[in-house]
């Protein structure tokens, strides 16, 4: 019995670390969702879109993935991720092209007040590193600031690109700003 467990764990971590490292990247490539790039301004920035009131959504994970599609950085299908891998108490995940690069947007929601070990080390090395390791990738990831909170977001071209720098922005600002509300 206690190999099974082992073997149900190591093949849930091994889903989880798939969809962490962009498997599902592809499918964004290859006709999924897509946002279109901004436009770039007289003075040279991108103009992003309108970041919305956070006070008319739900205050839990599935609010701030309305709140992030409502404010154009979150395109396609809404998938609920293996959240409890990383202690979560729920995830989801949007894939989808931005230009001609894959993007992948993960939110997750943590219970502060009964974290599991494994939750934890997860946000105790987000908050130290900016990442967490799970198997031997490395995920980078920002936490709201009461930790309720998980962004992980992956783009290659977000440090190379500048309409991508300023999606990534426009996404971090977003989080940012609803998870403030919900802090509050």
């Amino acid at each position: 019995m206690k190999n099974i467990k082992k073997w149900i764990a190591v093949i849930l971590a091994v889903l989880m670390c798939l969809s962490l490292t962009g498997c599902a990247g592809n499918r964004a490539a290859a006709g999924g969702a897509k946002l279109e790039v901004s436009e770039k301004a007289e003075d040279g920035s991108y103009v992003t879109g309108e970041v919305k009131d956070p006070a008319q959504y739900e205050q839990n994970v599935q609010g701030l993935c309305k709140f992030l599609e409502d404010c154009g950085v979150a395109a396609g299908d809404r998938v609920q991720m293996e959240y409890g891998v990383i202690g979560a108490k729920n995830g989801y995940k949007y894939v989808y092209a931005y230009g001609d690069s894959s993007v992948q947007l993960e939110v997750y929601e943590y219970d502060t007040e009964a974290l599991s070990d494994t939750a934890k080390a997860i946000l105790d090395a987000v908050k130290t590193e900016g990442c967490f390791h799970l198997l031997d990738n490395t995920v980078p990831a920002q936490l709201s600031a009461d930790g309720r909170y998980m962004l992980i977001y992956t783009d290659e071209r977000a440090a190379k690109n500048d309409a991508n720098k300023a999606h990534k922005e426009h996404v971090v600002k977003c989080f940012e700003t609803f998870t403030a509300y919900t802090a509050e």
